[in-house]
């Protein structure tokens, strides 16, 4: 780690959150018919700024070529916390980074195992007018009454027909089953992939035939939904693989992903995909092998992993009809960058750890821990694009700041959640917040008769 300039940023991160947190907007009904979004899909990459990902010297041509010009760029879309773990986490509960979720629940930064605790005390913060739906204490594992967007889709019996409400797809989630955990999968690998309750979590470390990090799959940390291991095993399954064309061969995919797409009736309403450590972008140089059988990683292994799954998912036919949206983003930005750690839309820290840029593991690298109130305000400045075939004009761009909890309001919108959360309308935790604005006519600005 490049502790260093960390350490030169912090006493600048307070005016880095004033300059960058926009004003409360007034929230508003997303700008599409109810019903119009019937599915959505989230995509998470890894460890990136916008002008990195998105900018002129980006590697990932694919992803600025081809699937910026097919639909809307964010440019003031934002994480919410460092490391992984806390981002990965909000976007599907909107509760904010701790002590321990902040620094992906490692114990030991020189080997980088992991522990998978509970969250302790893990009771509802006292103050709910300050921390909407937020639980106090550090940990990682969330009591059963923390609820997650997926707890809310199964309440309303949002899956029909084949489809189940809600799934995770994890690349390579039980190629070692004794690393991962979880039980056998029909179609190979793991359901359910896990560590034993209060034991060590190895899948922070990647092996060359298994790069599935736990820490990138979000289901995982909610007892709401781990302690259900028939719910469970029918919600967080492996991904599939492809086996990559040559000679103007197409590509063959194989798994769970490409059989529930291949229909609409099919598809779930709200996915998650989780690429392994090397697709992800995550490790620049790989254990593994990336999609197309080399070690390249960072933006260039993440966008040949989007030049090869990305046509499967925008080619199905719930893409095709209009009711699917896609969402690729970013997990957090560079702690090491003024852009990787501002913050936005009048995001505050949780209520047991005041610091949502700052990874706790950093202490043990000598970073001094901030001091002050408004230091070290969020996860970074990472940029989303949004593609629906109906609703959203291809090729344009959007300044509206947008982050991690708004989207998470934005989805619970969308798929006619409005009973419950934190706020009686439906919004978990942070999406729950006053004045946070959820993707509306800036975004689906595609009039339709």
């Amino acid at each position: 780690m490049r502790v260093g300039r960390l350490i030169a940023l912090l006493p600048a991160l307070g005016a880095i959150a004033a300059g960058s947190t926009a004003a409360a907007a007034s929230a508003a009904p997303p700008a599409v018919p109810p019903g119009a979004i019937k599915h959505i899909v989230v995509l998470d990459l890894e460890n990136e700024d916008f002008d990195a990902s998105f900018g002129p010297a980006s590697p990932a041509r694919y992803l600025n070529d081809t699937l910026v010009p097919a639909g809307k760029l964010l440019t003031n879309y934002y994480a919410t916390g460092h490391a992984s773990t806390d981002n990965y986490i909000a976007q599907v509960s909107g509760q904010a980074p701790n002590e321990v979720s902040g620094s992906d629940c490692i114990d030991d930064v020189k080997t980088f195992i992991g522990h998978y605790g509970d969250v302790t005390p893990g009771t509802l913060d006292p103050d709910q007018a300050t921390y909407p739906g937020q639980v106090d204490g550090a940990g990682c594992v969330y009591p059963k009454g923390v609820r997650t967007i997926a707890d809310q889709l199964d309440e309303l019996r949002h899956g029909k027909d084949d489809a189940p409400a809600w799934r995770e797809y994890a690349e390579d989630m039980g190629n070692s089953p004794a690393r991962d955990g979880g039980d056998p999968d029909p179609l190979g690998g793991t359901d359910c992939g896990h560590p034993p309750f209060g034991g060590a979590d190895l899948t922070n470390v990647n092996t060359p035939t298994d790069q599935y990090a736990d820490r990138h799959n979000p289901f995982v940390f909610f007892h709401s939904i781990v302690d259900d291991q028939a719910r469970c095993d029918a919600g967080i399954v492996p991904l599939g693989s492809v086996q990559v064309g040559t000679a103007g061969t197409p590509d063959r995919f194989t798994g769970h992903l490409a059989r529930d797409f291949a229909q609409e009736r099919t598809t779930p309403a709200f996915s998650f995909v989780t690429p392994n450590a090397c697709n992800d972008g995550h490790d620049a140089t790989c254990v593994g092998v990336n999609t197309e059988g080399t070690h390249v990683g960072g933006l260039a292994g993440a966008d040949a992993w989007l030049r090869h799954w990305m046509p499967l998912i925008l080619g199905s036919p719930a893409y095709r009809a209009g009711h699917l949206l896609v969402v690729v983003t970013f997990d957090e930005g560079s702690p090491f960058s003024a852009e990787g750690t501002a913050a936005c839309c009048g995001e505050r820290p949780g209520p047991s750890w005041p610091w949502p840029c700052y990874a706790s593991i950093l202490k043990f690298f000598g970073v001094p821990q901030p001091t002050q109130p408004g230091q070290a305000p969020g996860g970074g400045r990472i940029g989303a694009v949004l593609l629906n075939s109906k609703w959203i004009t291809p090729g344009t761009t959007d300044a509206t700041p947008y982050n991690h909890y708004s989207a998470l309001r934005s989805y619970e919108d969308l798929l006619g959640i409005d009973q419950g959360g934190a706020d009686g309308h439906g919004h978990l935790g942070f999406a729950a917040q006053t004045g946070l604005q959820a993707f509306g006519a800036d975004v689906f600005d595609r009039l339709h008769g």
